[in-house]
């Protein structure tokens, strides 16, 4: 959230403020640099600022956010620190320099300079609004409702001084939906409010377009984009921002046509590198692959970057060239500082397993389920999934049964004929016989025209009562099942027959054995099984007797 309004600076320790006539165009326009999401140009502009007048602890302000908005919280930092060293009556870096250490943490300094900025500003707006834009900025779960509160409550306060300003009002309305996603209305009222005072503000529809598509209307929130860029066709965001909405619609070749307008007017690494995650986004993988590798050519320190990379050429199956990526990833985020996501993880573990390292697959996979920490989310059901699939094809089966289990437990009521079918064939190959049956009633239960669960159900309980008593009503289940379509099923039902065929002959009735051991010659003329069995029922040839012709 950046202010439209003059920039103010405090000079003196009675805390007059005074307007900077004479820089406040060229200020102005590195500003509109930073909100236009043109970084590398806004810092450019900056520097000029700086060297022309060295004393101005706004510009540092402004700087530093540019830095803050460009994802470089370090040369924030140190950008508002020289600002305060170079002039500590400009409340502004106070709380810049606030913003960073919160979001690093450190909450106490944090709010100290946050109140320090506070008491400097002797109700001024402008630093009342950006105290509240920090706030709104940085309010994590423990403090949000506190910090979010004392926003509304700052930004009224800049409104009652100066209600014609209508970034004051866009704030506002920030701030209403910080504290009530799932409710914009009064968001909503706030952008109104600042659309009334300048009919040409493009944040209040920029607000308006990000609003609505967060509530999935998506004609409403195309339309408000829309006059954003007819508002000023040079407002990247507003095409940047539409191009996330198309995505999201399912629209993915306008979005690629609207975020190729972005780049039409920022060009620059920045913004090709949010292009490349984009197009993963987009899953246009093959193309995300080619941008990133370019940006990167040009430019490795984007750190973020390796990370995208990894995930796209894990979903094109290149999987050595992946994990590559991947383990750079890991190896340069904790001195960039970058925070180490629950789907980095599972990637590089899923990218461990592909290139056959599967005990540290399963190790990374863990991890990844500590760090999303939610055992319901489908992140932690899938990688429960892939650790037994892991586990199964390495021959583990106990271990096997044991993630399929904790899959279906996440899972719950979702549990589907599929999650039983792993579980039923870990149990197998584990002995788990009764477990298995359990499993494989399920889905004849949930899906009674499967034939697979009737197949597996009666292999358990085949093995469960080797006289194969359990198992003749589930394979005669199985042959009714399949009806006249024996082509499709002959393997099947050479095996239903031929068991059934099995358990009369223990019983030592030839009438039912011969009669089922006759389907499966039908079936298949070569069973071995079959031949020997009639073979048998041969009379065998009387010996003669000795001596006699």
């Amino acid at each position: 959230m950046k202010s439209s309004g003059i920039s103010i600076s405090l000079l003196s320790a009675g805390a007059l403020f005074i307007s900077i006539a004479a820089h406040s165009q060229t200020l102005q326009d590195a500003i509109k640099l930073t909100n236009n999401e043109e970084f590398e140009q806004a810092d450019k502009a900056f520097k000029s600022l700086q060297i022309a007048q060295p004393a101005v602890g706004n510009i540092y302000f402004y700087k530093g956010e540019n830095f803050y908005n460009w994802g470089k919280t370090d040369s924030a930092q140190n950008t508002y620190q020289k600002g305060i060293n170079v002039n500590a009556a400009e409340p502004l870096n106070y709380i810049g320099l606030g913003k960073v250490l919160m979001g690093n943490g450190d909450s106490k300094n944090a709010m100290d300079n946050f109140s320090k900025a506070k008491v400097m500003a002797k109700g001024n707006p402008v630093v009342l609004s950006k105290i509240a834009e920090a706030y709104i900025t940085v309010a994590g779960k423990d403090q949000a409702s506190d910090l979010l509160k004392q926003a509304v409550d700052l930004l009224k306060q800049a409104i009652s001084s100066d209600a014609k300003n209508a970034t004051y009002h866009i704030d506002l309305g920030d701030a209403y939906l910080a504290q009530n996603p799932t409710d914009g209305s009064k968001s909503i009222d706030e952008y109104n409010q600042a659309q009334m005072i300048d009919a040409k503000n493009v944040n209040t529809m920029l607000r308006l377009g990000r609003l609505w598509k967060n509530a999935r209307d998506y004609k409403s929130s195309y339309d408000y984009f829309l006059k954003a860029t007819k508002l000023d066709s040079t407002f990247a965001p507003a095409y940047r921002e539409q191009a996330e909405m198309l995505k999201d619609a399912g629209r993915f070749d306008e979005a690629i046509a609207a975020y190729k307008k972005y780049l039409q007017l920022n060009n620059s690494l920045t913004a090709r590198s949010r292009y490349g995650s984009f197009l993963y986004l987009a899953k246009k993988y093959d193309d995300a692959i080619t941008e990133l590798q370019n940006v990167l050519s040009q430019d490795s320190s984007n750190i973020i970057l390796y990370r995208v990379l990894g995930y796209s050429q894990y979903e094109k199956k290149d999987y050595l060239n992946g994990l590559k990526n991947m383990k750079k990833f890991f190896d340069k985020a904790p001195g960039a500082k970058i925070k180490i996501l629950g789907s980095d993880y599972s990637y590089l573990g899923k990218l461990l397993s592909k290139n056959n390292q599967d005990s540290l697959a399963v190790i990374t996979l863990n991890q990844a389920v500590t760090i999303f920490n939610n055992e319901t989310s489908t992140d932690v059901q899938d990688i429960y999934q892939l650790i037994g699939q892991i586990y199964y094809q390495d021959q583990n089966y106990p271990n096997a049964v044991i993630y399929f289990k904790k899959r279906i437990h996440a899972k719950g009521t979702s549990a589907d004929a599929n999650d039983y079918y792993f579980l039923g064939l870990a149990q197998y190959n584990s002995k788990m016989y009764q477990g298995a049956d359990s499993s494989f009633t399920k889905i004849t239960i949930s899906n009674p025209d499967l034939l697979l669960g009737y197949q597996w159900k009666a292999r358990s309980n085949g093995l469960i009562d080797s006289t194969q008593a359990l198992s003749k009503p589930i394979w005669e289940q199985y042959i009714q099942k399949v009806g006249a379509d024996t082509i499709k099923n002959k393997a099947g039902l050479i095996e239903a027959y031929s068991t059934l065929a099995y358990f009369y002959y223990l019983k030592k009735d030839k009438e039912n054995t011969a009669s089922n051991y006759k389907k499966v010659l039908a079936l298949d003329p070569a069973n071995e099984n079959a031949k020997a069995y009639f073979e048998s029922l041969k009379p065998k040839p009387v010996p003669k007797t000795p001596g006699k012709k």
